[in-house]
């Protein structure tokens, strides 16, 4: 019972909602559909359709390493820099400033997820409380 307390739940839970969106957000860029968002979207950007599913492996890879917390930081280094590249393709080649709020705001939620440090073990906390 006193391993429950040393699990980092909230961690584990954070992680894990940010690599089922990022998960499904690769995923999505698999989507043959003729005209799909993804594909005009990539299309616009210039270097091929190659370039959307290098994307989506990188997203699906960098959300499945950022679930555990051994290869947390491979995770957010690989969506990081997904994010970095989208911030940077909607500023210069899509001249869509205003959408670069979304990746922007993903970057942050990776970089939350990969450096919270986990709360203080609950064993510790009633240490620290009882004089000795």
């Amino acid at each position: 019972m006193s391993e429950d307390r040393n699990i980092d739940w909230t961690g584990w839970f954070l992680r894990g909602c940010v690599a089922i969106a990022f998960v499904y957000i690769g995923l999505d860029k698999f989507d043959e559909t003729p005209n799909g968002e993804w594909i005009r979207i990539f299309e616009r950007i210039g270097f091929g359709q190659w370039f959307r599913h290098a994307t989506g492996v990188v997203e699906v890879a960098g959300g499945v390493l950022l679930v555990f917390p051994r290869t947390k930081v491979a995770g957010a280094a690989l969506l990081g820099g997904a994010m970095f590249g989208a911030i940077i393709a909607h500023f210069t080649v899509l001249h869509d400033a205003a959408l670069s709020v979304i990746p922007l705001a993903l970057l942050a939620v990776v970089i939350g997820a990969a450096v919270r440090i986990p709360d203080e073990p609950l064993e510790q906390r009633r240490r620290k409380r009882t004089p000795t």
